[in-house]
């Protein structure tokens, strides 16, 4: 390889030399100036929006102040109108209440004559109920058919002792 041949070394440095030189004034000239404003703009740029934010940031805190003082006048407020409505409540419930229990009182009396009502009419069907579900369970259990009578008289004779 020429390039590792100790004849061409003093004009390769040569080269090398005036090359680096050549890119070095070329970079010095015109890349790092334009670089260098570009970082300054950025710069100028997010220091501006820096103290925007901040600006913005105190505004959000007095709002947030004003906001939690109306707030709490608010509540102050709504729980003054609440103690009064409770107030007024509880007198409209009690005047409810003695007008429910009164009514709920008559109802439970004609609830009680209608189950005193309904239980003499059920007791009264109770043997014919039982007549028919022993004949039926009878009818099941067995593979002939029991006589009526001997039904109504084990019916009869177990509601005599109970």
């Amino acid at each position: 390889m020429p390039q590792f041949e100790p004849t061409w070394f003093a004009s390769q440095i040569f080269w090398l030399v005036i090359i680096f030189y050549v890119f070095y004034r070329l970079l010095k000239s015109s890349v790092i100036p334009h670089v260098s404003g570009v970082l300054a703009e950025r710069d100028a740029r997010i220091q501006g929006d820096l103290d925007l934010a901040q600006r913005r940031r105190d505004e959000l805190e007095d709002m947030r102040t004003a906001y939690e003082a109306d707030l709490s006048k608010a509540r102050s407020d709504a729980q003054a109108e609440l103690n009064a409505a409770q107030a007024r409540m509880a007198k409209k419930q009690a005047v409810a209440l003695d007008e429910v229990s009164a009514e709920i009182g008559r109802q439970a009396s004609e609830a009680e004559d209608r189950i005193a009502q309904e239980k003499s009419a059920a007791l009264a069907d109770l043997r014919t109920v039982a007549i028919d579900v022993a004949t039926a369970a009878a009818s099941r259990l067995s593979a002939g058919s029991v006589e009526r009578a001997r039904i109504e008289a084990a019916v009869d004779e177990s509601m005599e002792t109970r």
